[in-house]
């Protein structure tokens, strides 16, 4: 990994950052198995053992066919954004039409002593979305709401027409049936004291109806298997993550499977389970992620110490911080040439965050080996730092490529985690299978599972 413009020095570091965020066989096995191990601790549920993973049932069993038809509204909380969408079921194996908006939370809503007046915001932003589907021309002018995507314009919602609408939150919520959960933890900065506990339908409901919506929450629910009925596992990886995948009900803890068995659940069925994997790796003592002295920087100085660790070292959220760690920690030792440390006080790398994961991608794919300009805008007028030599920027890319890198290898080991556990259980098989359809996936993922005992073609 020999870099052109690098002194022997500049060299040496680089090595030795490498060694920090290598990934090694050894580390997958550790981490494919701890996982599994994690897994069954949280399915088992039981009382006085506690795991990284919750492992949330979320009483959904079985599978779509794509035939199934309605129209339907979904309501998304992924970090400060909101999304609500209006879903027309075509049937015709899996042909839907979508409308879509999205809004944002404002700062002064992410923490107060009431959850009710995030609620109640929320609530004003499905009214100004169903405002605009029905074709009125008002809206809430303090929203600013912006159109994600429009694939076709649905008919105007009667008055006394009720849609069911489904929900999906990017708290930690503990399921107790399709359309009940209680808040177990708030994340990404939120804080209301009075909502740990609190039924999660019930909040929303309440909420919704004193503001006259025509809408009945049902489900507490992600989807993405109508149009892909061969779908076994969904993640979501972007500013957080989780994984919800299929399981066997009488793989589940007693207490549930007892629950199942009275209501006349064939225990043979498969249930969506959420694994709430952004947790994994944070139990002291374990030691189940190849955490360094960078990571263990990222996570004293975050808002939730000690939690999440696998998130703050894969995700959006955390992934830019992390080169940021890296390159102050350079400078210090001047193994990068810059100054940050401007009279003016303009430069912004050493504010927390700043290095923003986005720049990660902008250095990484600029291929000017000549004077790599984009990795200089990033530098030089983004973070406003001193003006760069070749030999800083060549590092710069690097440390985004390894610190991706590494991410993506501990995001595949978890996947491999996952699939090799369903494929031991036999869980989302059919009789006329041997196996079951993954989507696209990078050729690293197929050489962590060659090293969990699996081939390609299982």
């Amino acid at each position: 990994m020999h870099l052109t413009h690098c002194s022997p020095q500049q060299q040496a570091a680089i090595d030795e950052i490498r060694q920090l965020l290598q990934v090694s066989n050894e580390q997958l096995h550790t981490l494919v198995h701890g996982f599994e191990k994690e897994m069954d601790t949280g399915l088992a549920n039981v009382e006085g053992q506690s795991g990284d993973l919750k492992m949330i049932p979320s009483y959904v069993t079985g599978y779509p066919t794509g035939n199934e038809k309605g129209t339907y509204l979904a309501l998304e909380i992924s970090g400060v954004d909101i999304y609500v969408c209006q879903v027309k079921l075509k049937g015709e194996g899996g042909k839907l039409a979508i409308n879509q908006y999205q809004y944002e939370i404002p700062d002064d809503l992410s923490t107060g002593d009431d959850i009710s007046i995030l609620i109640d915001y929320v609530a004003d932003c499905v009214s100004d979305f169903q405002r605009r589907v029905s074709g009125s021309s008002s809206s809430s002018t303090n929203k600013n709401p912006q159109t994600v995507s429009t694939h076709q314009k649905q008919s105007s919602p009667s008055d006394q027409t009720v849609y069911s609408m489904a929900i999906s939150l990017g708290f930690a919520v503990r399921q107790t049936g399709l359309d009940r959960g209680t808040f177990i933890a708030l994340e990404h900065g939120f804080e209301y004291p009075n909502v740990i506990g609190r039924d999660v339908v019930d909040l929303f409901q309440s909420r919704f109806q004193a503001k006259g919506l025509n809408v009945r929450i049902v489900a507490i629910a992600n989807a993405h298997a109508y149009q892909h009925p061969a779908t076994r596992i969904g993640i979501v990886h972007n500013i957080g993550t989780n994984c919800a995948y299929y399981e066997k009900v009488g793989n589940i803890d007693k207490s549930l499977v007892q629950q199942q068995q009275q209501q006349g659940e064939d225990l043979n069925n498969d249930m969506i389970i959420s694994t709430e994997w952004c947790n994994f790796g944070s139990r002291r003592g374990i030691g189940h992620l190849p955490m360094n002295r960078y990571d263990h920087l990222v996570d004293g100085e975050s808002n939730n110490q000690g939690i999440h660790i696998f998130e703050k070292m894969t995700t959006g959220m955390y992934l830019g911080e992390i080169v940021r760690q890296i390159l102050v920690d350079l400078v210090d030792r001047q193994i990068l040439s810059f100054q940050t440390d401007d009279d003016d006080g303009d430069c912004l790398l050493r504010t927390p965050y700043h290095f923003d994961t986005s720049y990660m991608y902008v250095c990484e794919a600029d291929d000017d080996w000549e004077n790599l300009e984009d990795t200089r805008v990033v530098l030089e007028e983004m973070c406003k730092v001193d003006e760069t030599t070749q030999a800083d920027r060549e590092i710069v890319k690097k440390i985004c490529e390894l610190v991706g890198q590494r991410a993506a290898m501990l995001l595949g080991a978890n996947i491999a985690s996952v699939v090799k556990h369903m494929v031991e259980r036999g869980v989302g098989l059919n009789r006329n299978s041997d196996g079951f359809a993954i989507g696209e996936v990078p050729s690293s993922f197929y050489l962590l599972m060659n090293n969990t005992g699996f081939s390609k073609n299982n």
